[in-house]
């Protein structure tokens, strides 16, 4: 099966049909090395949560099994509307980055881009590739795609800093007892995660800011190479930021309107189901510890080492409810839902979405002829 990629052109060339008919889309299949590395790093997601996770609580699993019992058939009727909700919220971070694109497209981009993600570790390389495959089959440009993934990939690293600084305010509101050195650590890094969010938006709103500070980058990777007596690199960080900022700029200015409010949605949406599943299961914590919490938890999914850092964000957010009062069984079985319904549930979620994608033929267009330019925006038929 021949790879979809974009020409420099902005054509589309993926699958099609006999007779030159539209591109398919692609399902992604992984080589026999990503398969490896996907079983090894699960066994060690699985490891962290049957052993590592209970020790971290104080508990055991017999004690969390009952402790889910407590969840009644509303709760999580509730709980799984509000994921569901916070899945179609999310739609528009697309639809904001991608004009033309429609919310069902959206939707079927972040289903089966999930899939990827939750089955391979640094899985968002593979999951932007899927994103490829799909709005080419749908008759973008690969310069429309190529935006799209470069603000939705802004929007997220901002709502990462973002969640880090909200997490760590909290946590000072709260009437969690620090150590006076552990506060201090906590105000200095609610001061540098500020100047870092600052910094990326800064780069983002102006080109001389971003300029500012990809010379200020080539000035220490020049620094690092003569201390280390290396050859000079080509790269250049300024032209790399002001790259960006231009071609971001645009999209930015009539989209993040749509794309802020699709990750602030996105997010309240998972901290409310979060804490309406730690209530319901006997947790007595403030709002505010909750929001610490889940921000702990979000921040925990960017390690690399599993997929979507499964194990290590449950380990970690067990830990923090802890420290805030939750009695250890309610709070392994806190981070289980979470994970549940953040993670694992994706992965069906994700199989169900490429099914949708491929019966779905309406949404495919046919492929441009060669040296035609695909359009740069959506085919809006068949949403």
């Amino acid at each position: 099966m021949t790879s979809a990629r974009g020409d420099s052109d902005g054509g589309v060339d993926g699958d099609r049909d006999d007779g030159g008919g539209p591109p398919q889309p692609k399902l992604w299949r992984p080589t026999g090395g990503q398969v490896a590395l996907s079983l090894g790093a699960l066994a060690l997601a699985a490891g962290l949560i049957a052993v590592v996770l209970p020790k971290a609580a104080g508990t055991n699993w017999t004690e969390a099994v009952d402790v889910l019992g407590r969840l009644r058939p509303l709760d999580v009727l509730l709980i799984t509307g509000l994921w569901a909700a916070g899945l179609w919220l999310y739609t528009f971070v697309y639809t904001g980055s991608m004009p033309g694109i429609s919310h069902s497209k959206a939707l079927a981009l972040n289903l089966t881009g999930s899939l990827v993600s939750n089955l391979l570790p640094f899985g968002g390389a593979a999951g932007v590739a899927n994103t490829y495959a799909l709005t080419f089959s749908w008759g973008f440009s690969g310069v429309a795609t190529s935006l799209m993934v470069l603000v939705s990939g802004l929007a997220n690293l901002v709502m990462r800093l973002l969640l880090v600084l909200v997490g760590l305010v909290a946590l000072q509101l709260t009437s969690t007892n620090l150590s006076a050195a552990g506060g201090r650590i906590t105000g200095g890094t609610v001061l540098a995660t500020a100047a870092v969010t600052v910094v990326v938006i800064g780069m983002l709103f102006s080109s001389r800011f971003a300029a500012a500070v990809g010379s200020l980058g080539d000035g220490v990777l020049r620094g690092f190479l003569r201390l280390f007596r290396r050859p000079q690199r080509s790269l250049s960080f300024r032209e790399s930021a002001v790259d960006m900022q231009r071609r971001a700029m645009p999209l930015l200015r009539r989209g993040w309107p749509a794309v802020a409010f699709g990750m602030i949605a996105y997010y309240a949406t998972e901290t409310i189901f979060f804490g309406i599943a730690l209530h319901a299961l006997g947790a007595e914590i403030s709002w505010l510890e909750i929001v610490a919490a889940f921000a702990l938890s979000r921040v925990l999914t960017s390690a690399t080492v599993t997929p979507s850092g499964v194990g290590i964000s449950e380990v970690g957010t067990a830990a923090a409810l802890v420290l805030f009062g939750t009695p250890p069984a309610v709070a392994a079985a806190g981070v289980l839902i979470l994970g549940f319904y953040t993670y694992l549930v994706e992965i069906p979620a994700g199989f169900a979405g490429w099914i949708w994608v491929a019966s779905m033929r309406r949404w495919r267009v046919r492929a441009s002829p060669p040296g035609d330019e695909a359009p740069s925006g959506g085919v809006t038929a068949g949403n």
